[in-house]
């Protein structure tokens, strides 16, 4: 059995959506950390669901960023910090 090979975080964003990964590209600065870090927990979530990721959850997400929001889903840890 081959070892899987890594891939970048933006050839995933281009398997899940052309159009996101293009504009994936285009950030910057904090911009592109806080949308990063929205993407990688939407994948991690997706994964833990067995379901493809949504290309209109990245599109938020990369929204959310060039507005300046940090915008996550709610978790059950967090039901329970409340």
């Amino acid at each position: 059995m081959a070892a899987a090979r890594p891939i970048s975080l933006q050839d995933r964003v281009l398997q899940i959506d052309h159009i996101q990964a293009r504009r994936y590209t285009k950030l910057a600065g904090d911009t592109l950390e806080i949308a990063t870090e929205g993407i990688i927990r939407h994948l991690r979530a997706c994964a833990r669901m067995d379901v493809n990721p949504d290309a209109s959850a990245v599109r938020e997400i990369i929204d959310d960023a060039i507005n300046g929001r940090r915008v996550f889903a709610e978790t059950s840890n967090d039901r329970l910090a409340a």
